[in-house]
């Protein structure tokens, strides 16, 4: 074989061992190809976006967490030409506005600022011209507190703003401690009172159907109280409701039971388990399947955007420890009450029965201190709300304020009931289909019996 023949075998032996190699080295990178998008397509998905996009540890940390003069920097927006006609619309009111009230017209000037707050509600100059009005003109510190804090959100320098709040802080501060401080003294009153007392038992018996009407109502069921009553004391249907109206008294009856049963006797600390079991009894008549359990899909809340499925299960952690940790322990019963609500509210941690899960759980942190469980009237649904929504933006001092008013009147409810307050205190009185509404029975009066009878159905 000659020596040229010999030379091209072993070219061409090393081009077919080339062309294996570049074989090889395409597949390889066909894989590891496949595998980077198989990657980032998991983790980048719509679906699985919120994996990258946890929330930063403060996540729940409202503002009322932080220092008076510190606050968080304010979202960016934009604009647009009718914004700005509205915010310019809404200076010229003010100062029209100030004219009045240096005139001694009130009345007009606080039209007038209502309507300028109503065209520009987030501009931190007409925010505050109000509040100096409300606290200077009305005496209203803490709704004009409120206004400054509001301004501040919007712009952490304004320099009125600021000055405002340096004045006005502590001074609502010891208003909302003496509102705290009465309610621990009807609170204490109340629980002078013997467990024996047929008529504590009454208003226990009357406050738990009023929990359950008022909770499952602002929520949009339409049982009347006295439906309510009926279906809790003898488990039979009534005749034009539908069955999930049904099932969402009944869950509500459930949970409640296991919540005085299982956790306000026990003294170690509500965990996420505890909270998945109210939970579980709450939607477990209307959706077995979702009760007690995490949501796997995003959900939306009005202007409100909760945490995407993929996030809930740290968060929820977080909120656990939050719950448990010293520095929630050592707050205030109500004011730790209000903030789980709405903290767990915020994350809106399931499918469906969030709001009544959130006011169960507040509940059990109240009748663990001593206090009877809050009852919110479904007739004050747009306040409710009108607080969580400003807790969204920033400031949840209204929202425990409201929780803390809930609070009292139920407490003044107990002791009105049991003979401990004087029959001049209306509770939930004048509003159509209230409940309860407390007053005074002719019959009664003169022996001194206090007498609750039920505006339902008449007695």
């Amino acid at each position: 074989m000659t020596k040229s023949v010999l030379e091209e075998i072993k070219s061409s032996n090393w081009r077919r061992k080339m062309d294996h190699i570049v074989h090889f080295v395409i597949f390889f990178m066909g894989i590891f190809c496949s595998l980077c998008v198989i990657f980032f397509a998991k983790h980048y998905s719509i679906g699985e976006r919120s994996k990258f996009t946890l929330p930063a540890e403060n996540f729940l940390q409202v503002r009322e967490d932080f220092h008076v003069k510190k606050f968080l920097d304010p979202p960016k927006t934009v604009s647009t030409a009718a914004d700005v006609g509205q915010k310019n619309e809404a200076l010229s009111i003010i100062k029209i506005a100030e004219e009045f009230k240096n005139d001694g017209k009130e009345d007009k000037a606080l039209k007038l600022f209502e309507h300028a707050i109503a065209l520009a509600p987030k501009h931190p100059e007409i925010l505050t011209k109000f509040g100096e009005f409300l606290e200077h003109s009305q005496r209203d510190v803490v709704k004009a507190d409120q206004l400054y804090f509001q301004a501040l959100i919007v712009n952490p320098k304004h320099e009125s703003a600021l000055q405002n709040r340096q004045r006005t802080a502590n001074i609502v501060d010891s208003l909302d401690q003496e509102t705290l401080a009465e309610l621990d003294s009807k609170r204490d009153a109340l629980s002078q009172i013997h467990e024996s007392s047929a008529a504590l038992r009454r208003a226990k018996k009357e406050a738990y159907f009023q929990h359950i009407y008022h909770s499952v109502g602002i929520e949009g069921n339409t049982m009347s109280l006295s439906q309510t009553r009926s279906i809790l004391e003898t488990r039979l249907a009534v005749a034009g409701k539908s069955i999930d109206e049904h099932n969402e008294i009944l869950g509500l009856d459930a949970a409640l039971k296991y919540i005085n049963a299982s956790l306000v006797n026990r003294n170690d600390f509500i965990n996420l388990k505890d909270i998945l079991e109210i939970h579980k009894r709450v939607l477990g008549h209307v959706d077995p399947i979702e009760g007690g359990v995490l949501r796997t899909t995003q959900v939306y809340v009005g202007g409100h955007i909760p945490p995407g499925p993929g996030d809930l299960q740290v968060l929820m952690n977080r909120f656990e420890q939050w719950l448990n940790s010293p520095q929630a322990q050592s707050l205030h019963p109500v004011k730790l009450a209000a903030l789980a609500h709405y903290k767990l509210v915020h994350i809106h941690p399931f499918a469906d029965g969030n709001g009544r899960t959130s006011r169960l759980l507040m509940n059990t942190i109240l009748m663990r201190a001593g206090y009877p469980p809050a009852i919110i009237a479904k007739q004050q649904r747009l306040q409710y709300y009108d607080a969580l929504q400003t807790a969204n933006e920033g400031d949840v001092r209204p929202f425990v304020r409201f929780i803390a008013e809930c609070t009292g009147r139920t407490l003044d409810l107990y002791l009105w009931a049991t003979g401990g307050l004087t029959p001049q205190i209306p509770i939930m009185a004048e509003q159509e289909d209230a409940g309860m509404v407390l007053k005074i029975d002719p019959v009664a009066e003169g022996s001194g019996e206090n007498v609750i009878r039920d505006a339902t159905n008449g007695g």
